[in-house]
């Protein structure tokens, strides 16, 4: 390749960055935009940036914008704005899509993509997020097992029965070996 040359990877790469810190900028400055803002908006490329966001749905967003835009006097491009977001839905409900929104740990809202690509979201979703529970299931785990021994700790030091300490031995036990299952199945 010749000096200069990206290939289509990097530029997929670059442009994800892009859209992502582009998206930070234009959401967080939707709830304060000013008449110049509301002109000055893409209105297509903001509804592409809102649907890539993948938590509300076009009715709601487009709203929010309109209302904001309206108490400024200016109108939105509601078109323009619809059709970039069914451009950020296509390119939201993807596998790729869906395995990084899971491991966010973001809840997918059933019928957020349409009917034809939502199956390709959920194939990288579905897997992605039942790996992220399992280790936010094992991280809760290990507290419970880090109380558990304090537990025991204390009921050591305060000379408590043997039954008791025996019980909270015993639930510890079966904490750890919890844990160690689980780790099992997240080490597949």
């Amino acid at each position: 390749m010749g000096v200069g040359t990206i290939t289509p990877m990097q530029a997929r790469s670059c442009f994800s960055r892009a859209v992502v810190v582009a998206a930070s900028a234009m959401l967080w400055g939707c709830s304060t935009m000013d008449a110049q803002e509301c002109r000055d908006t893409d209105w297509a490329y903001l509804g592409q940036l809102d649907a890539m966001e993948g938590k509300q749905d076009l009715k709601t967003r487009a709203q929010r914008h309109f209302r904001t835009c309206k108490d400024q006097g200016v109108q939105m491009d509601a078109r323009a704005y619809q059709q970039g977001w069914m451009r950020g839905l296509r390119d939201f409900c993807t596998p790729q899509s869906g395995k990084a929104y899971a491991e966010q740990g973001l809840r997918f809202q059933p019928g957020y993509c349409p009917a034809q690509l939502e199956a390709a979201f959920l194939d990288g979703y579905s897997p992605a997020r039942d790996r992220y529970d399992a280790q936010q299931s094992a991280l809760d785990l290990e507290r419970r097992i880090e109380a558990k021994k304090k537990e025991l700790r204390d009921a050591r030091n305060a000379k408590n029965s043997a039954g008791h300490i025996a019980y909270v031995q015993k639930d510890l036990r079966d904490l750890q070996l919890e844990l160690v299952q689980l780790k099992l199945r997240l080490a597949q």
